[in-house]
């Protein structure tokens, strides 16, 4: 199994160096994969209607520190793949503090349930593979939306695969942690997909063209964040325009 990860992180890579660019591949209108893209898009949103939707409101129904609970452990497990990257990144405080969280939050947050980190003035700070390939300078490509995926570009769905193989949670841990933080992560998407459910509405089934509407706020958002680490709260009034 970890084998076909590998191999399937490489053969994205390998995808992502062959792209052609674009006269201007950082303009908005550049996208090159526009008609397949729809395609995804157009399912997307009849399964996120008949099915994430409901089930990400009905799982917001949950007491909040229930839900908050699953999200501290999702991103208490996600801290030593971000603490490599920040140092990829060649950034030491940053992977000082993640590898500080996640030894505080498992050692005394029960196993990262809770943030007592967060008290003592270390905040979560997420980074991925595809920030580190974008300090490095590797292009974003173009704006890709994958089948029950979402939306992305090439260089992020590139990062996300090689999250994904060379997790060091995952390559160490016995199998039924790992199923367990499978399902601690699932629960924790559906729990992302009912907090921005105003705004998914908005965006996806009050806009002129939701295809549009999704993909320039996706890269907004997305290269706000990798230049500055801007807050989501002060990106979502891109939304509003569309």
């Amino acid at each position: 199994m970890r084998i076909a990860r590998i191999l399937s992180g490489t053969l994205m890579l390998a995808w992502l160096a062959g792209c052609t660019g674009a006269p201007d591949p950082n303009s908005l209108a550049y996208d090159p994969l526009e008609k397949s893209n729809r395609v995804a898009h157009e399912n997307n949103k009849q399964i996120d209607k008949a099915i994430f939707q409901p089930v990400a409101r009905t799982y917001g129904k949950i007491p909040a520190p229930m839900r908050k609970g699953v999200t501290n452990l999702r991103y208490n497990w996600k801290l030593p793949g971000q603490t490599i990257q920040s140092i990829l990144q060649l950034r030491g405080t940053p992977a000082a503090e993640n590898a500080t969280r996640f030894l505080i939050n498992t050692t005394f947050g029960l196993g990262g349930l809770l943030d007592p980190a967060a008290e003592m003035g270390l905040p979560y700070r997420e980074t991925n593979t595809d920030e580190t390939l974008h300090v490095w300078g590797v292009p974003e490509g173009g704006y890709l939306e994958l089948p029950l995926g979402g939306p992305g570009t090439q260089r992020d769905w590139a990062g996300w695969t090689i999250d994904i193989v060379l997790d060091p949670v995952f390559l160490v841990a016995p199998a039924a942690a790992t199923n367990a933080l499978l399902g601690v992560g699932t629960l924790d998407i559906v729990n992302d997909r009912y907090e921005i459910d105003p705004v998914l509405d908005e965006l996806l089934y009050n806009s002129a063209d939701s295809y549009t509407a999704q993909r320039i706020s996706y890269l907004q958002n997305m290269r706000a964040r990798l230049q500055g680490g801007t807050d989501v709260e002060q990106l979502e009034d891109i939304y509003v325009d569309y």
